[in-house]
């Protein structure tokens, strides 16, 4: 099998949709056009939790500390 996952370059453009389940994910995707703007999905959409690092202390934990899913999608840049 083909590893799906492309090399970042320069100029790139990066969406995470952080969602309940992978269904209230994609659906956002449908929403905001996401695949007529040029985004498709890069690599495994899974469970994560998530915290927000600010400067030296301890992390805080969004989301009340339960996983979510995130789903990243990609626009390349223009090259030539």
């Amino acid at each position: 099998m083909t590893d799906m996952i492309a090399t970042p370059a320069p100029g790139d453009e990066y969406v995470t949709i952080i969602a309940r389940s992978i269904n209230e994910a994609m659906g956002q995707f449908r929403a905001r056009g996401l695949d007529a703007k040029g985004y498709s999905i890069v690599g495994q959409v899974n469970r994560h939790v998530f915290a927000f690092a600010e400067g030296p202390a301890a992390a805080s934990e969004l989301f009340d500390g339960n996983a979510m899913v995130a789903a990243t999608f990609r626009r390349p840049a223009a090259r030539g």
